[in-house]
Formats: C-alpha cells, structure tokens, sequence
C-alpha cells in the first residue's frame, strides 16, 4: 500500500510556491543551494506574510484530516533507516599474497 503523505507546513508550501522563480533567475544552482536561497528569503519576510503561510499551512492540515482520518504519524524509530545497497570495486580489501 501507498503511504499517505504527511500534510505540508507553512515553509514546504512556501518554498513549493517560490522555487520556480529562484529556479529561473539562477539556473546553475543546485537544489540544496534553491533551498538555501528560499530559506534566506523566509526568513526575511515579515511575521504578517510568514502568518498567511502558517494559515494556509492550517488548512491544509485540515483538509489532510479530512481526506486522511484515520492517518496517525509515525516516525521510524532510530537506526532503522533503510540503506542504500551499493557495489564496490575496492581492491585494497583483498589479502595481499
């Protein structure tokens, strides 16, 4: 089954909405550099724009309750992050003859 997304808060819808123009006015940047410009910009703006983001962070927590009532959160517990398998070619593990 498809796990049910956590509902977005107030800097995820933020940055949702900001990333295309930071994207257009510098392409070369990576997306961990965007998300650094936009947190810059966040934190920049006033506690009345931040306030309507919270808002509409609201109400998209409550149409997430809505759509998903029985959801209950459940972070993973420490040290059960799934690993990423990978191939290595690392000859210096070999015993040498």
């Amino acid at each position: 089954p498809k796990r049910t997304p956590r509902p977005p808060n107030a800097f995820i819808l933020y940055r949702k909405a900001k990333q295309p123009d930071v994207v257009a006015q510098n392409k070369n940047l990576t997306n961990a550099e965007v998300s650094k410009v936009i947190s810059k910009m966040w934190w920049k703006e006033t506690e009345e724009e931040r306030f309507q983001w919270e808002k509409r962070a609201d109400r998209m927590k409550l149409k997430h309750m809505q759509d998903y009532p029985d959801y209950v959160y459940q972070p993973k517990k420490p040290g059960t992050k799934k690993r990423k398998s990978t191939q290595r070619n690392d000859k210096s593990n070999k015993p040498t003859s």
